[in-house]
């Protein structure tokens, strides 16, 4: 969390931004600008009286802390060490993500998302089954075959009986095709593109999918029900239940139902009957559903068939038995504003986030004037043999791998290069045609050149992801040698944390404390019994011996702790009501109601130990351990403010 919090501070205090512009502040040969303060000190100070000499002053004396901090990391090489190296890069590579997509095309895939997820769509399909990477031939056999599809819907073929008849999805065999009602983001993009752009009661063009070629038919659509969140009482009937069973289950399911309908809770009554005994124990409760989600087509159907909540559905048979739905709960789409930030998290990594990068490599693909040497590809047809499937694939080290395969800029990639690209599939995995996965790889190849020179110019192109970069770069350092110098020393160092706690130990006291007993009797006669040997100060060993003699649970401590005030209601209440002073050394025995005696003995202020306020004393510590450091380093290194530069900015 430390690391976090110093990474936060840093993209708060820091921006290198070498602008030329006046000398504000010099840290030996370290020089910073009135432009990288004023950019940072912005950033944190945006009230009125902000752009006041003494406001910036104030602040002045933060920065400098921080710069003289981030100087002595340099001075150590911390920035050298392979450690902080692999922690930048990894922060670099996130922080580049952003910059490397088409915002256009991004902002246009969220819109269209969030405008889809208005609507559900019931639909049906026909799918023809095809690898992406296949062969040319099994490629055009699956095309033939849906074309085929496709001739008899266009000759009035009824869409059901085509998709019995031709459909290699194994769903076909129950649904006839019908996947029922799906919204956004519940299918792939491609598929969810043609089932939004295909009107009601039509069919689609054939189109093709990672799964192969489909023809989609739009049964209905209409506004977007949410999410519902829902119980159910269940009613088992496992697949070969005998008539007798099911019957029993019907006719239980209805009396669930007329109880319900009198009065009956159906939390009470599912927590009793229901057989679903996962959800049985929380009164039913399944949870939030979505369209096309997680339950069986004719489950979900009698839940989005209801409108209002607290509704039940009616009794409902389904391969797993009688159910009764209640909505307990109904979540309409939320705003635009309210949900663009989950959208955005939700089409990353997938095909729509696909697309915008294809739309930004499309357009460096010209800026960056990129040429392809397909002829000199020719060669990997043979050289890739289905060993690399095994990984066991070799070549001869003599090969000569020395022609150009792809050039941009100053950059030039032979086939060397993209051997030990594709050489890291040289590992188990799934045997595909050798030329469709050297051309896929090759195309991967490609854009992953493009965008790897295009992360080298990002601070080129974009001064404000270099501003980042720099925050990164010095909020690493910074948590690294507060680390060092304050954190882990502090924890450490124990004589160092004894010698401050003894200097200081008057600011770490107790205030007055209360000792509190209290005691349960088993009845009123025992309770007189046990305040009268209070009163004359029994020690609890002799109440033990005498009062519980006969029953060993005739007089209980059920309390017996040591407490300010503000921290225990119930003691608190106590020596309110009893006027308990604070008066070390007064002690009161106190009769409660319900047979309860309360013993209160009043404790003096007193210090506490290291033990007893180490937590505190750490922080304390760490807080003069950096103060000391700050004297170190601005006595160990040369200072120089400007003040006539930083007047002229106020001005």
């Amino acid at each position: 969390m430390k690391k976090i919090f110093y990474l936060f501070i840093a993209v708060l205090l820091i921006n290198n931004l070498f602008a030329q512009n006046n000398i504000l502040l010099e840290i030996d040969d370290e020089k910073i600008t009135t432009k990288e303060f004023l950019h940072i000190y912005k950033k944190n100070n945006t009230g009125d009286d902000a752009m006041t000499l003494e406001a910036m002053n104030e602040y002045m004396d933060l920065f400098i802390n921080f710069k003289l901090k981030v100087h002595e990391a340099k001075k150590m090489r911390l920035d050298t060490s392979e450690k902080f190296i692999n922690e930048l890069r990894g922060y670099i590579s996130q922080l580049a993500q952003p910059y490397l997509t088409d915002k256009e095309v991004e902002e246009k895939m969220i819109k269209e998302t969030y405008n889809r997820m208005l609507y559900d769509v019931n639909v049906s399909h026909i799918l023809i089954r095809v690898d992406g990477m296949a062969l040319p031939e099994d490629t055009v056999k699956a095309y033939n075959k849906i074309k085929t599809v496709y001739k008899k819907l266009q000759e009035g073929d009824d869409f059901e009986e085509v998709a019995k008849e031709f459909s290699e999805d194994e769903s076909v065999k129950f649904n006839d095709g019908n996947l029922g009602y799906r919204t956004a983001l519940g299918m792939v993009y491609s598929f969810e593109t043609q089932m939004y752009n295909t009107p009601v009661g039509e069919f689609s063009k054939p189109f093709r999918t990672n799964f192969g070629y489909h023809v989609l038919k739009v049964n209905d659509k209409r506004p977007a029900k949410g999410r519902y969140n829902v119980a159910h009482i269940m009613m088992l009937t496992p697949e070969g239940s005998g008539q007798t069973l099911n019957k029993q289950a019907e006719e239980k399911i209805y009396e669930i139902k007329e109880k319900i309908e009198a009065g009956e809770d159906f939390a009470e009554l599912a927590k009793e009957h229901s057989q679903d005994r996962r959800s049985a124990e929380n009164g039913g409760v399944i949870g939030w559903v979505n369209v096309g989600g997680r339950m069986i087509p004719e489950f979900e159907n009698a839940i989005f068939e209801i409108n209002e909540i607290g509704q039940m559905s009616e009794p409902l048979k389904t391969n797993f038995g009688w159910h009764l739905i209640k909505v307990i709960d109904i979540e309409p789409v939320k705003p635009f504003e309210e949900i663009r930030n989950e959208i955005i998290s939700k089409i990353s990594n997938t095909e729509r986030a696909a697309k915008s990068k294809k739309s930004l490599l499309a357009k460096l693909k010209d800026e960056y004037d990129v040429n392809i040497y397909k002829n000199n590809l020719k060669a990997f047809y043979k050289l890739v043999t289905d060993s690399i499937f095994h990984g066991t694939w070799t070549i001869d080290d003599n090969t000569e791998l020395s022609e150009v395969l792809l050039s941009f800029k100053d950059r030039k990639y032979t086939q060397k290069d993209f051997y030990e690209y594709i050489n890291r599939f040289n590992r188990r995995q799934k045997p595909l045609p050798i030329k469709p996965f050297v051309d896929n790889n090759f195309e991967n190849f490609i854009d992953k050149m493009i965008i790897a020179y295009e992360e080298t110019i990002l601070e080129e192109k974009y001064p404000d992801f270099k501003y980042l970069i720099n925050e990164y770069h010095d909020g690493i350092l910074l948590f690294e040698l507060t680390d060092m110098k304050v954190w882990s020393k502090a924890i450490s160092d124990t004589a160092g944390l004894r010698k401050f706690y003894n200097a200081n130990k008057n600011n770490y006291m107790w205030d007055y404390r209360y000792e509190t007993k209290i005691f349960e009797c088993k009845d009123e006669r025992t309770s007189k019994r046990l305040y009268r040997a209070l009163n004359k100060d029994w020690s609890m060993d002799r109440i033990e011996s005498s009062l519980n003699k006969k029953d060993s649970s005739a007089v209980v401590l059920t309390m017996h702790d040591v407490f300010e005030k503000g921290i225990n209601p119930e003691v608190d209440e106590i020596i309110k009501d009893n006027n308990i002073p604070e008066e070390a050394g007064f002690n009161k025995v106190i009769e409660l109601k319900n047979n309860r005696i309360a013993q209160i003995s009043v404790i003096k202020p007193q210090n506490k130990s290291i033990d007893e306020a180490r937590g505190i004393i750490t922080a304390d510590y760490q807080n003069f351990l950096e103060k000391e450091w700050i004297k170190e380093l601005r006595n160990k290194y040369n200072v120089k403010l400007h003040d006539e530069v930083l007047k002229k900015i106020v001005r």
